[in-house]
């Protein structure tokens, strides 16, 4: 379908005709000499970990200057690392940290403010920019990607990221077809509805399937005690960020609902989340995302409602009915599954003195159950 001209193109929104969210240039795997203090601690992060010197190691590091850090790549390299460093300190060592020293928090400041994220690690850096092709020719694939950064390493931190930039990638062909739909109900073309809704149920079983293969090499006990604690946020009374804040900040740790993905697909096929268990927290994690990425869900959300068009044209397109309720009922498929894999892997991992909440630090058994809820209404 020819693009309307009042309506933005992908690229406007920096969002990828066949990769979606994931960056169009694959991530860069090494940051200049410049920042070589930085590539070894990366490096040595598990050794580090394993024999409480990251701490130390981080507080022996000079206030790197972030200026020469000149292209989008190494700019999301650097937020990856450091991001991964902050959590690390705070989490690392036993007794969490409470502040986190000059030396990491005045570069990572810059590089955050860049990117325009917060100053924790969130899905945007530990998924989107955290792969590398196996086969540089081939595609972006579970069985042609490796991870570039990891906490303490192993199988399965590393296979639990990919999973999700897999998810990323095969939903990535949703992404086009959501404004071509939008595009459809303005120019009352019912036909080429059911060609794009058609494309966003392959899509979303797609990435069905492909969450389904999480607990091939990422076991849930392992996930619980050595994933999970490192993507956790700054809960009450939260990090103090040496030379950059005067008091301590509450932020969110990395969370699913992070990704773009399924926030633009109901926005694209005009499914509101507008419950207190749901809403508050959705809208929160939107200040985690790619600016660029946040302001194509906002453009989406603004567009005609694909639900009353298919509504009004129901008993004269049954087709166009048909299609749509399929990809209701494939989102509520992938909403149910992914509520089981979060139950099986934090809540039946959980003993009697854990906080059961999500990497987001929200309830979200709750919350997961309302949203698949207002998927179907």
């Amino acid at each position: 379908m020819t693009q309307r001209p009042d309506f933005p193109n992908l690229t406007d929104f920096e969002v990828d005709p066949i990769r979606g969210f994931l960056p169009t240039q694959n991530p860069v795997q090494a940051l200049p000499r410049d920042y070589e203090a930085w590539e070894q601690i990366a490096a040595n992060l598990s050794s580090l970990l394993t024999a409480n010197q990251l701490r130390p190691a981080i507080e022996r590091l000079s206030v790197l200057d972030t200026s020469k850090l000149v292209t989008e790549g190494q700019l999301q390299r650097a937020m990856l690392l450091l991001s991964v460093f902050g959590n690390a300190y705070v989490c690392g060592d036993g007794t969490p940290a409470t502040v986190i020293p000059r030396a990491l928090s005045v570069p990572w400041s810059e590089v955050a403010e860049r990117v325009g994220r917060p100053m924790i690690t969130s899905h945007a850096s530990i998924v989107l920019n955290n792969w590398r092709l196996l086969d540089e020719t081939g595609e972006i694939d579970l069985d042609n990607i490796g991870a570039l950064q990891l906490f303490l390493g192993g199988m399965d931190e590393a296979w639990f990221y990919l999973v999700t930039v897999a998810i990323e990638a095969r939903g990535a062909a949703a992404l086009p077809c959501l404004v071509d739909l939008q595009q459809a109900v303005v120019a009352d073309d019912p036909e080429q509805g059911v060609t794009a809704l058609s494309s966003i149920a392959s899509a979303v079983q797609r990435i069905t399937e492909t969450l389904l293969r999480m607990p091939e090499r990422c076991a849930p006990y392992v996930f619980y005690h050595r994933v999970r604690p490192f993507l956790a946020g700054w809960g009450d009374p939260g990090i103090l960020y040496e030379g950059v804040y005067e008091e301590p900040i509450v932020l969110a740790g990395g969370s699913a609902a992070q990704s773009s993905l399924l926030q633009a697909i109901d926005a694209g096929l005009s499914i509101a989340h507008e419950d207190e268990r749901t809403r508050p927290f959705l809208m929160e994690m939107r200040n985690y995302m790619p600016p660029p990425h946040r302001r194509f869900i906002e453009a989406l959300e603004a567009g005609p409602s694909v639900h009353r068009y298919v509504t009004d044209q129901a008993f004269g397109n049954p087709d166009l009915q048909k299609c749509y309720n399929e990809c209701i009922e494939l989102l509520c498929e992938f909403r149910k599954k992914h509520l089981e894999i979060t139950i099986r892997y934090i809540k039946q991992q959980a003993t009697a003195d854990d906080q059961v909440v999500g990497t987001g630090g929200t309830d979200f058994i709750p919350f997961l159950k309302e949203s698949g809820k207002e998927s179907k209404d």
